[in-house]
């Protein structure tokens, strides 16, 4: 078992984690509430688990090359630009570790230099709107709006893994 750990100050950020060999597809959803009312897709990873992403993840996002593609930035997400019908994809940071939401519960706050919101929760789209609990440095990004994942993606720069 593992623990995610901030690299800035040793904070604990997660609950003990098992490594999964890769990211698992995301779960169907078919927009209905969840037994506690909330309206979030199921978690990408259950409880207990973590992965890691070798693809792009988060900000800065960027118009794909084809101006026809059609496909999605996030699973089951196309963000299009304001001025015109291309699909945005990410140019962020590989390597992200992947983790329930709950397995960071009290572990996390706010970044409050990311002021972003959608309907039920963030998209994530602004970086990183994660930040450590112990010292305040930007470790993450929560997509917790109801049309995608629902997960915590951690900055592989912003954390170390730890035998828990």
């Amino acid at each position: 078992m593992d623990v995610l750990l901030c690299t800035a100050c040793g904070h604990r950020l997660t609950e003990p984690l098992r490594l999964l060999p890769e990211v698992p597809p995301l779960p169907e959803y078919d927009g209905s509430r969840n037994p506690d009312g909330s309206r979030h897709a199921p978690s990408t990873l259950p409880p207990g688990r973590y992965a890691v992403d070798p693809e792009p993840s988060g900000a800065p996002y960027v118009p794909h090359p084809d101006p026809e593609w059609e496909g999605s930035t996030l699973p089951g997400v196309s963000v299009g630009e304001l001025d015109g019908p291309r699909t945005m994809v990410s140019r962020g940071p590989r390597g992200t570790l992947v983790v329930n939401p709950e397995d960071t519960r009290e572990r996390l706050s706010g970044n409050p230099d990311v002021q972003e919101s959608g309907c039920c929760g963030t998209l994530g789209m602004e970086g990183p709107n994660q930040v450590c609990g112990g010292c305040g440095a930007a470790v993450a990004t929560w997509h917790s709006e109801c049309y995608g994942p629902w997960e915590i993606r951690f900055l592989a720069a912003a954390v170390r893994v730890a035998c828990a």
